[in-house]
């Protein structure tokens, strides 16, 4: 059972009981974002990540986007974060036609408050998942130590599958 491992909470697991921080980010339009309207319509996958256009954080939201019906079946509204500018996010969005918005945190002061430092990357943002349901609980939280690893769609899906057998979204 998979719900044991969330209980582990360091740095891997679930942090049951805990309100998610509420922030006002603007997405790749422009338009502003808040995460306590978010989570009231559905369940959230807060997926912070270094920068736009780099290999590793392609890949990964290419691999959340290829696979858009898998968390759709769950509910989850993807919302990628990072200190990019709205206008590189526009760009990137475009390129890759991502079905989700990306939010732009000048300094990377949302990702700081969510702790998404590491110490492998001399307290850095590194990349990191965040899972949010409807009541604003946090569910889930990982946080890489460095940026060139990611968590996959795939493991990401069976974590939501997890958390649905055991009525948490």
């Amino acid at each position: 059972m998979r719900l044991c491992y969330y209980l582990g909470m360091q740095g891997t697991g679930v942090v049951i009981g805990k309100k998610a921080p509420d922030f006002t980010l603007r997405d790749h339009m422009g338009e502003p974002f808040v995460l306590s309207r978010a989570y009231q319509e559905s369940p959230v996958l807060l997926a912070f990540y270094p920068h736009d256009f780099s290999p590793v954080c392609t890949r990964q939201l290419c691999n959340y986007k290829d696979n858009i019906a898998e968390f759709q079946k769950f509910g989850v509204q993807i919302f990628g974060i990072s200190g990019n500018t709205v206008e590189k996010h526009r760009e990137f969005a475009k390129k890759y036609d991502f079905p989700f918005k990306l939010l732009s945190d000048p300094g990377n002061a949302v990702a700081k408050s969510y702790g998404c430092t590491s110490r492998l990357m001399l307290g850095n943002v590194t990349r990191a998942i965040f899972i949010v349901n409807k009541p604003g609980i946090l569910l889930y939280r990982y946080i890489e130590p460095l940026t060139l690893t990611r968590r996959k769609a795939e493991e990401l899906v069976g974590i939501l599958g997890d958390m649905k057998s055991h009525d948490l979204i």
